[in-house]
């Protein structure tokens, strides 16, 4: 494949990745057709300053396509950071784990545009595949 089709390639990618994190955010119900997992709301998805600078670090020194569809985040980690003082709203950024998986790091943001860093941060995404939604959602065919 060559430069151009790979780079049109990974930024559909991205931008598919982010429309689905806005309809995660949008929706924010679980769907109860998911079999492989319960999901209650309640997942760990809180991680470092240091871990989250560490991880986007990696997607930004190594940018390819993600190898997964989606993820899922568990509503507890969007209150978490949105009840912080000062939050009008959360941003996401692309970020690789240590190990090269893709995932997504939430942070709030204030009224002025800024990152609450210093903060509540979330990554920790539960990625499909493996963990996708049942045969019933159009979104995962």
């Amino acid at each position: 494949m060559d430069k151009h089709r790979l780079k049109f390639a990974t930024l559909v990618a991205i931008g598919l990745a982010g429309a689905l994190l806005t309809l995660i955010i949008a929706l924010s119900v679980n769907d109860s057709r998911a079999q492989q997992q319960q999901f209650t709301g309640n997942e760990n998805h809180v991680i470092t300053l240091d871990q989250a600078v560490k991880y986007i670090h990696n997607f930004r020194s190594n940018r390819t396509a993600p190898a997964i569809n989606g993820g899922y985040f568990g509503r507890n980690i969007f209150d978490k950071i949105l009840s912080q003082e000062g939050c009008v709203g959360l941003r996401y950024y692309y970020a690789n784990q240590d190990d090269g998986a893709p995932t997504l790091v939430l942070v709030g943001v204030d009224s002025t545009g800024n990152d609450l860093d210093q903060g509540i941060l979330g990554e920790e995404i539960l990625p499909c595949p493996p963990i996708c939604p049942g045969p019933g959602s159009k979104l995962n065919k």
